[in-house]
């Protein structure tokens, strides 16, 4: 008798730039939350998360520039695909909802 066994190798992107942990507790929550469901349902496993930030150590939450109509809070992330495809930046909220724009 045999028995099929189905391993599932669950991949943990690499966190860069701004320390996440440095996050105000609900950024931190969501910037996992959104890399984990919509990140991944927006460009497959992911390889690389760089938390976009001033080189002077301030907080990397702010409002959107690219939509200024946009009030919200976000963080901005360059997100890497594992597959080797391009980095594209995404607006994660507050919410743990994101947006992802061509060319950032």
């Amino acid at each position: 008798m045999s028995r099929a066994f189905s391993t599932t190798r669950q991949h943990l992107a690499r966190w860069l730039g701004y320390k996440k942990e440095l996050l105000t507790p609900e950024f931190k929550w969501e910037a996992e939350h959104y890399s984990e469901n919509g990140a991944v349902k927006k460009v497959g496993e992911i390889e690389s998360i760089e938390i976009l930030h001033r080189n002077d150590g301030t907080s990397p939450i702010h409002q959107s520039r690219y939509n200024p109509k946009d009030k919200e809070l976000i963080i901005s992330a360059r997100i890497t695909p594992a597959d080797g495809g391009k980095a594209r930046t995404h607006h994660i909220y507050a919410n743990g909802t994101g947006t992802m724009r061509v060319g950032g």
